[in-house]
């Protein structure tokens, strides 16, 4: 980052957005200490997480190409291991852990894992944000601004990857990022926001038919080809749960009152 323009980082603004790893990287990149970062991947890392946040349970997330490390975690903390969405059991597939009877969780990622530990080694607060928490998650952040003039939010789509490994933007986080951003703008009116914030609010605005645009989505549609209809629904549940996963000790858990039993149970699969 370091022969980018300084244009890049979107400052003034208190609430900024951009995609991806460098996104990430350059929202961040003066002060993580006072940002509250909110990965958005609603099909479906934030969406997974969530779901399994919102039956109490502790979430690992995981580089997604070293299944080795992965297991070995699994097996430190005596947690299950999410696996690809097309093996049978737990999955990335939130639709796999509706019932899950699990404390902790692994759960490998191709991308979100890399931008949530590498930004919170910056010092950052990192939540999951998607559709499903979008109310919750930007009742957080309006929180988060208030608590202190110099706090500020980054909100981070995270999109997908084409062959190549080059950025696919993905229009189902567009929409979730637009959702919480105006929901923020409407609690927090005349709240400083950056272009590129207020351009995903419009777009979410503009949206009639969340779940039908996204099922109709790139993204949607690869769901529903290869017959994960319900990873789909569940996703576009919008404001289905007021539960925030906040990143703590490398696992996410749900904020709120059940956040401190979360971080014990955490801590006992430790020993």
């Amino acid at each position: 980052m370091a022969n980018t323009s300084p244009a890049f980082d979107q400052r003034p603004a208190r609430v900024r957005t951009d995609w991806g790893i460098s996104g990430a990287l350059a929202l961040t990149a003066a002060d993580a200490r006072s940002s509250l970062v909110v990965i958005v991947d609603v099909l479906s890392f934030s969406t997974t997480v969530t779901v399994a946040c919102e039956q109490g349970a502790g979430v690992y997330p995981f580089p997604y190409h070293d299944p080795a490390g992965a297991a070995r975690l699994a097996r430190t903390m005596r947690a299950a291991l999410a696996g690809p969405r097309w093996e049978d059991g737990i999955s990335i597939s939130p639709a796999s852990l509706q019932d899950l009877d699990a404390e902790r969780l692994v759960l490998p990622s191709p991308g979100a894992a890399q931008i949530c530990h590498t930004i919170a080694s910056r010092g950052a607060l990192i939540v999951a944000g998607s559709l499903r928490n979008a109310k919750a998650v930007a009742g957080l952040a309006a929180a988060h601004l208030d608590a202190n003039e110099r706090h500020d939010v980054v909100l981070v789509p995270v999109g997908e990857h084409w062959p190549d490994d080059t950025l696919r933007p993905a229009l189902e986080d567009h929409l979730a990022v637009g959702a919480i951003a105006a929901r923020l703008m409407a609690m927090l009116p005349g709240m400083s926001i950056s272009p590129e914030t207020a351009a995903a609010a419009t777009l979410w605005k503009g949206t009639k038919d969340v779940a039908d645009h996204v099922g109709g989505s790139a993204s949607g549609r690869e769901l529903l080809d290869s017959g994960f209809a319900d990873d789909v629904t569940i996703a576009t549940d919008l404001d289905a749960t007021d539960v925030v996963p906040v990143l703590m000790d490398g696992a996410f858990v749900p904020l709120g009152r059940r956040a401190a039993a979360a971080r014990n149970r955490l801590s006992a699969g430790s020993r």
